[in-house]
C-alpha cells in the first residue's frame, strides 16, 4: 500500500511538471514568476521551504536522545523569519534581480562578487538538498520492505528532481501548497495520538519539565544550545530561497504578512518535532535516534502510518525542491551569465533545467556518503553564514561599496571558521565555528566603515 502511494504522488508530481514545460518559457518564470502568487501561496512556500525533513526528523531524533535541548535551538528558525520580515521592504527594493548573486553583484561592483557568491550558494543547496534525501531514504525505510526503500527513496528523489526541473518556481510553489498542508495535518494527528498512548498530557509533561531541570542544571549543555540556537539563527538568514520568496511577492505587505505568519507556523512545527521525539522516548528509551519514527510506527494503527508518510514525504519534498530550484537560478543567473556576456534567455532556460539535474543527482550521490541529517544541515550554514550573509545585510543598507567591503569580510569570516575548528574540538562548541566566523566578519565591516567615515571627514 505504501509502495503504491509512492509510486502516485510520483506520477502525479510528474505530470503537474510536465504540464508546465511549455508555459515556463522565459528564464524569469522559471526563477521568480513574479505577482502569479497570493499570499496565501507565499506564505506556504516560505513553510515548506524552511521546514523540510532536516529540521522535523533532525529535532525529532535530536529531542529522543537528548530531550528539548535541540528542539529549543531549533527555535532559532523563527528568529530567523522575523529578521527577514522586518527586512521585507529593503528586500522588496531589490525587485528587479533574480538571484542574490545579482543583487550583491550589483551592491558591491563586480561581476566576480557576483560569481563567487553564485558558486557557494550552489554548495549550499548542495549540502541541504543531500540532507533531504537522506531524509527520503530513512522515510523509505521505516515504511516499505528492505528491498524496496532504496529504490523508493530513488524515485522520490528523481521526481522532485524532474518536476523541479520541468515547471520551475511555478511547479515549486504549487506543490508547496499541497505539501504545507499535509505537513501540518500530519505533525498535528500523530503528537495527539502520541501524548494519548503514553498515558495523557501528565506524564509528557512530568517528562518535559524534568528534563529542562536537567538541562538547566548543565551550563555546558547551555551554552552549546545557544550557540546552535545562533546557528539556526543566522545561519541561513537572508538566503536567496528567502529573498526570492519576498521579491516574487506583489507587495512589501503582502510579503511582510506571508513571512511574519510562517514564523509563527514554525515555531509550532518546531514544538511538534519535539514532542514526537519525546513521545518515542516515553515508548521505548533504548533505540538509537534514528529509529525515533521507527518506534512511533510500530506502534501505529495502519492509517496514521499512511498519515505520517504522507507528513514526512511532504516535508522532504518541498524543501528538496526549492532548493533545487533556487540553486539552478544561481548556476545559470549568478555563474553562467557572467562568464558568458550575452548569453540568450532560452541558454539561461536550458542550462538551469540542466543544472536542477546535475545538483540533483550529486545531491543523491553525498546523501549515500551521509548519515546525520541535523549535521548536514550546521556543516551546510558554515559554508554560507560566515561568507555571504554579512555582505548581503550590509548590501540592504548600503547599495553602492568597493570590492574590498566584499572581499575582506569574505576572507575573515572563512578564517574564523577555521580558527575555531582548529583550535575548539569540543564537540557541543562545534557549532561556534560559525559564528566565530561571521564575528570576524562583521568585526571587519565595522573596521572598514570607521575607517571609510574617518575619510570622508578628513576629506
Amino acid at each position: 500500500m505504501e509502495l503504491l502511494f509512492i509510486i502516485f504522488i510520483s506520477i502525479a508530481f510528474l505530470i503537474y511538471g510536465v504540464r508546465h514545460l511549455k508555459t515556463v518559457n522565459q528564464f524569469s518564470v522559471f526563477a521568480l514568476d513574479r505577482n502569479a502568487f497570493g499570499s496565501f501561496a507565499i506564505y506556504c512556500t516560505l513553510l515548506a521551504s524552511g521546514v523540510g525533513a532536516g529540521l522535523l526528523m533532525g529535532a525529532a531524533e535530536k529531542s529522543y536522545a537528548s530531550g528539548w535541548f535541540y528542539t529549543i535551538a531549533c527555535m532559532g528558525f523563527t528568529f530567523q523569519l522575523i529578521l527577514s520580515g522586518w527586512l521585507v521592504p529593503r528586500i522588496f527594493k531589490w525587485r528587479d534581480c533574480l538571484s542574490s548573486g545579482e543583487i550583491l553583484g550589483k551592491a558591491f561592483g563586480g561581476r566576480d562578487v557576483r560569481l563567487i557568491a553564485g558558486v557557494l550558494w550552489l554548495l549550499f543547496c548542495m549540502g541541504i538538498v543531500s540532507a533531504q534525501v537522506v531524509a527520503m531514504q530513512r522515510v523509505s525505510a521505516m515504511l516499505l520492505p528492505a528491498d524496496w526503500h532504496f529504490a523508493a527513496a530513488m524515485l522520490l528523489s528523481v521526481t522532485v528532481i524532474l518536476y523541479s526541473c520541468l515547471g520551475g518556481v511555478r511547479s515549486v510553489v504549487i506543490t508547496d501548497i499541497i505539501q504545507a498542508v499535509l505537513l501540518l495535518s500530519a505533525m498535528l494527528a500523530v503528537v495527539v495520538w502520541g501524548v494519548h498512548l503514553t498515558g495523557g498530557w501528565q506524564p509528557f509533561y512530568d517528562h518535559n519539565i524534568d528534563n529542562l531541570h536537567s538541562l538547566i542544571d548543565g551550563n555546558t549543555s547551555l551554552l552549546g544550545m545557544g550557540l546552535l540556537f545562533m546557528v539556526f539563527f543566522l545561519g541561513d538568514a537572508l538566503i536567496p530561497i528567502s529573498i526570492q520568496r519576498v521579491t516574487m511577492s506583489r507587495s512589501v505587505s503582502q510579503a511582510r504578512t506571508a513571512v511574519y505568519v510562517t514564523a509563527l507556523i514554525v515555531s509550532f512545527v518546531v514544538l511538534l518535532s519535539g514532542a514526537l521525539g519525546t513521545v518515542a522516548h516515553l515508548l521505548d528509551a533504548n533505540q538509537l535516534p534514528r529509529d525515533t519514527f521507527t518506534i512511533l510506527l510500530e506502534r501505529m494503527p495502519g492509517w496514521l502510518s499512511m498519515v505520517l508518510l504522507v507528513g514526512l514525504l511532504a516535508a522532504v519534498m518541498s524543501s528538496c525542491d526549492s532548493y533545487l530550484n533556487s540553486a539552478a537560478v544561481a548556476f545559470s543567473n549568478d555563474v553562467l551569465a557572467p562568464l558568458a556576456a550575452g548569453i540568450s534567455d532560452q541558454q539561461l532556460l536550458k542550462y538551469g533545467r540542466l543544472a536542477t539535474l546535475v545538483i540533483g543527482v550529486g545531491a543523491m550521490i553525498i546523501a549515500c556518503q551521509a548519515d546525520d541529517i541535523l549535521d548536514l544541515l550546521v556543516n551546510s550554514f558554515e559554508i554560507w553564514a560566515p561568507t555571504l550573509f554579512p555582505p548581503m545585510m550590509f548590501a540592504l543598507f548600503f547599495h553602492n561599496n568597493p570590492r574590498s567591503f566584499f572581499y575582506m569580510p569574505f576572507v575573515s569570516g572563512l578564517l574564523g571558521v577555521f580558527l575555531w575548528k582548529w583550535y575548539v574540538h569540543d564537540e557541543a562548541l562545534a557549532a561556534g565555528a560559525m559564528l566565530c566566523g561571521m564575528t570576524a566578519s562583521f568585526l571587519c565591516y565595522l573596521a572598514l566603515f570607521m575607517y571609510r567615515k574617518r575619510l570622508c571627514s578628513q576629506a
